[in-house]
């Protein structure tokens, strides 16, 4: 199914909007290419279709058919990178992990291992929170017609990774931080105190 219609999908149905925006910080916008309204530029087109609480955007690089653009994710901090290698992927890893940002930040600078070891650790903090996350991930999937990702913390990895390499920059011209931060597992101490 191509972007176009899953992002139709959302647009035209309440309840999803409503799950996206309450469950995964992930608030629907009208399609738009003002990035400088976001402080950002790229060295390519980039359509922006949503953005979280903190400011953060999200968008579809490049040009060409909606259903094959990646989507990249602008951090209000000044953090930028692929989370996706088209539309449907990353709604796919957002669904299966509501804590994503967390993957990446303690990935220990883009280390899979270490992002496994937090998935862990993160899901338990989803579910201390959301115990119904499971029931609503479900629903969502279901709306969209899609299907749920068997390794969704892999899948995120290799987006980030792969090409093409998307450049952001601010306004002013400087290169945005990878969203790979260097925390580690460890560097949690309520987690740190879990393992011992």
């Amino acid at each position: 199914m191509g972007t176009k219609s899953i992002y139709h999908k959302i647009v035209s149905n309440t309840e999803l909007i409503n799950f996206l925006s309450e469950y995964y910080d992930f608030e629907i916008v009208e399609a738009n290419s003002n990035t400088k309204d976001y402080f950002f530029e790229v060295d390519d087109k980039a359509t922006i279709i949503a953005q979280d609480a903190s400011g953060g955007a999200f968008a579809l690089y490049g040009y060409g058919d909606e259903e094959d653009l990646p989507v990249i994710f602008i951090s209000s901090e000044g953090q930028a990178g692929k989370v996706g290698k088209n539309f449907e992927e990353f709604l796919g890893i957002m669904i299966s992990c509501p804590y994503w940002r967390d993957l990446l930040k303690f990935s220990g600078n883009g280390q899979l291992t270490e992002m496994l070891k937090s998935q862990f650790f993160l899901e338990d903090e989803v579910l201390e929170d959301f115990p119904e996350i499971e029931n609503v991930k479900n629903k969502v999937i279901s709306l969209l017609s899609i299907n749920e990702l068997s390794k969704p913390v892999e899948t995120l990895y290799e987006s980030m990774v792969s090409e093409p390499y998307v450049l952001v920059l601010s306004l002013e011209g400087e290169n945005f931080d990878s969203l790979f931060n260097t925390f580690l597992v460890t560097d949690n101490p309520l987690w740190k105190n879990k393992m011992q």
